[in-house]
């Protein structure tokens, strides 16, 4: 189970690496791909703080499933028949933290009608729209502690907007709360899901520290290769992506490459398309491709040897990846990842492995990081 230290795989083995001290400026530019390497080899800590150990983790409870990341903020959310609508809770960490409840379905979504929530045939009067974003979901900014009872307890959940209705499994909610409460240490206290006490919301632990990532600063995108170095295309990683194509190779349009550092170039191959999803792999190299090696991207889930619909933001040093589990984008995972001058560490995920139409903006966290 991998812990909240930073996650970070790059231009070296997984080894910690050096960091900088907080008032220290990210490096401007990258050592060559062997000093980097030798660096690596010997650093013994990361580039930046650590967490205090916690592991991002998900478990399932019935029909419910619950997920918690590295700071322990968390997330429990149940389906609606036919995998047609949802109800999602989210309690970040912290004394201070309130829950806030979504609900939604887009067979009822109406542009004039507002969808209602009934448990046991109560109605509860949320919001329509969330306040963070532009959605249009039925939000519950700081429920009623009556509400969440209801979702624990209920024994029918309802949602509605004009004629039509659809319901939504509570199985599982009450196991799923009392499961955030117990990893965020609110069990007893007046802040809990479920099982709520007598002890104030100051006895409740601060959120974790997350991991410090110290994002190296951009360089100018020049005097970049015109040609496809051949260090590159022998690595095996390559030949396999190039052995997807009919050409068994990469045409011009096909990769690109970009500047990391001085004498550090980050090449981007092409590695398989599906309907809506294309991968991209990437390779670190020297100016003169000397050097060079497949990148893994680590997650909480353990390292990808690709990533999915990504790119490369010269602007911010970043990798950002968004792989769909089905068209319209309601499910999948969407990460980014950045540069430190001598690996990419994972900045942030967001992952949604069931298909209930829960937009990307509200996906559970699995990772997060400060800069």
């Amino acid at each position: 189970m991998l812990t909240a230290r930073i996650l970070a795989i790059g231009v070296a083995s997984a080894s910690l690496l050096t960091g900088c001290n907080e008032d220290e400026a990210a490096p401007t530019s990258s050592l060559p791909i062997t000093t980097v390497a030798v660096a690596a080899e010997n650093a013994r800590d990361t580039a930046g703080d650590t967490s205090s150990g916690l592991s991002s983790e998900t478990k399932a409870f019935r029909d419910w499933t619950a997920i918690c990341d590295n700071v322990n903020n968390c997330a429990a959310y149940g389906p609606g028949e036919d995998n047609g609508g949802f109800v999602l809770v989210k309690l970040a960490a912290g004394p201070e933290a309130r829950p806030r409840v979504y609900a939604d379905s887009w067979a009822l979504q109406s542009p004039t009608v507002p969808t209602r929530l009934d448990i046991d045939g109560r109605n509860y009067a949320g919001v329509w729209g969330d306040p963070d974003t532009d959605l249009n979901v039925l939000t519950f900014e700081n429920p009623s502690d009556q509400l969440l009872r209801a979702l624990a307890n209920g024994q029918a959940l309802t949602l509605s907007a004009n004629a039509e209705r659809i319901s939504v499994s509570l199985t599982g909610a009450a196991a799923a709360f009392l499961w955030i409460d117990e990893r965020q240490g609110r069990l007893g206290t007046t802040t809990a899901l479920v099982r709520k006490g007598d002890r104030p919301a100051s006895s409740v632990p601060d959120a974790p520290t997350p991991p410090r990532i110290r994002v190296a600063a951009p360089v100018s995108q020049t005097d970049l290769p015109k040609t496809l170095s051949p260090h590159v295309t022998a690595l095996p990683r390559a030949r396999e992506c190039a052995s997807l194509y009919e050409n068994k190779s990469f045409g011009r349009d096909d990769w690109a490459v970009h500047r990391l550092g001085t004498d550090t170039l980050l090449w981007e191959l092409p590695c398989g398309a599906g309907a809506y999803n294309f991968s991209q792999a990437y390779v670190l190299s020297a100016n003169d491709g000397s050097g060079a090696r497949a990148l893994e991207f680590p997650t909480p889930r353990g390292p990808l040897d690709s990533l999915v619909n990504s790119s490369f933001d010269s602007q911010t040093n970043t990798i950002g990846a968004f792989g769909k589990g089905r068209g319209v984008g309601d499910c999948g995972s969407m990460a980014s990842w950045a540069w430190t001058g001598r690996e990419f560490a994972l900045l942030s995920e967001d992952n949604m492995s069931d298909c209930l139409g829960i937009h990307w903006d509200i996906w559970p966290s699995t990772w997060r990081t400060a800069q």
